[in-house]
């Protein structure tokens, strides 16, 4: 576990208490810090301030994405709407105001930690789609395809069940989480953004819509 926040005694309070319930907790006390420990060690998750010096979150969160898909709560005093939709459509898994109850946090982090992992296959493929899922790297044929945090994590979901249809709620609690406050709508544009980059440019698409039911990855 990786505690990111500036306030020396925010990251004393979250070591100990993380540390009492058997999580093995280390801290970064800047965005600088912590990619360096995220490259070096794999955090299984990540508690993540807003407001830092150097490297705030928001920025911070993409750069996190490309080295790791593991769940990122991010804890902060910005809790305006707009700043929780904001940090939940740039990759975050959940997103708790300060000041907070460190139970909450450890719910959050829980439910975070039960969802789905990812198996042990190091790649998933269907026709000519590819992923590697150590590296993240997406290709089709021989072209590379730039994904966000939660196209990979859509296209993820689909591609290692081809043929079954997903409902949006489906998708949207598989990749945004139940508890996530982003509008409903964030799944049709994931998806028109995936079509996008995914199909487009092929004859052979694959992401396919199931008129009143969702969406599901087949010829």
């Amino acid at each position: 576990m990786l505690v990111v926040d500036d306030e020396l005694q925010i990251r004393e309070m979250l070591e100990l208490n993380l540390s009492l319930r058997g999580f093995d907790v280390r801290a970064a006390r800047d965005g600088t810090e912590a990619l360096s420990m995220i490259r070096d060690w794999r955090p299984e998750a990540i508690i993540l301030d807003v407001v830092m010096p150097k490297i705030d979150g928001f920025t911070l969160l993409p750069m996190i994405r490309r080295l790791t898909q593991a769940p990122v709560i991010m804890l902060t005093a910005k809790s305006d709407l707009i700043d929780v939709v904001r940090g939940l459509e740039s990759g975050a898994d959940g997103y708790i105001p300060k000041p907070f109850e460190v139970a909450e946090l450890i719910a959050r982090l829980n439910t975070a930690l039960r969802r789905p992992e990812l198996d042990r296959r190091e790649s998933l493929s269907y026709e000519d789609l590819y992923v590697d899922l150590n590296t993240y790297e997406v290709k089709r044929g021989d072209q590379k395809i730039e994904l966000s945090a939660r196209e990979y994590n859509v296209l993820v979901t689909m591609l290692r069940h081809p043929g079954q249809v997903f409902t949006r709620d489906q998708l949207f609690d598989a990749v945004w989480g139940p508890q996530s406050v982003a509008d409903s709508g964030i799944v049709d544009r994931t998806i028109s953004n995936l079509r996008a980059k995914v199909d487009h440019d092929f004859a052979l698409k694959l992401i396919q819509t199931i008129r009143g039911v969702g969406f599901t990855l087949r010829e």
